[in-house]
């Protein structure tokens, strides 16, 4: 890598010439950049240097920056599916710690004008209902799942249980 020498890989049943730019540790996986993508290392089946070449690195690549693109990416393709909340004015100031990260944005452009009393509908992408179901327990009785209806049906059970334990 630190002499710009391109790589042949087996990355997923496919061979692939690649021309390293960095590694990246992150969570304790270690991850390949190139110029145009990123790749798990432990996915790599045979890899071969190319020791006879080189490759033309581009010197304006910033390796922090490509990665932290890459990963918004990454964690934005997780997000799949969408649910449809009622937010109190402290759930929808709570939000911001309740939501996934790389939903934030598109749930804070999704809000509308608030009601009478303050509350306010938003639409929150969510990577899948059982995710969004633990991140709506976590505004309490600051949200109200609109949608969708088995979401719903399964916070209203959890709330009963709740209530009747403190009955």
């Amino acid at each position: 890598m630190w002499g710009d020498h391109p790589v042949t890989a087996r990355y997923r049943e496919a061979e692939r010439t690649l021309e390293p730019y960095g590694l990246v540790l992150k969570g304790g996986i270690w991850y390949l950049a190139t110029r145009t993508a990123i790749y798990r290392v432990d996915r790599f089946g045979d890899v071969a240097p190319h020791l006879d070449r080189r490759f033309e690195r581009d010197r304006d690549f910033d390796l922090a920056a490509f990665w932290a693109e890459r990963a918004a990416q990454f964690n934005r393709s997780l997000l799949r599916t969408h649910i449809t909340l009622r937010l109190s004015p402290h759930g929808r100031r709570i939000l911001r710690h309740v939501a996934d990260p790389a939903a934030l944005d598109d749930a804070l452009a999704s809000i509308g004008e608030p009601d009478g009393r303050g509350w306010v509908t938003a639409r929150l992408p969510v990577e899948s209902h059982e995710v969004a179901y633990g991140q709506v327990l976590r505004f309490g009785p600051d949200a109200e799942v609109l949608d969708p209806p088995g979401l719903r049906a399964l916070v209203a059970e959890a709330a009963a249980r709740t209530a009747s334990l403190y009955g």
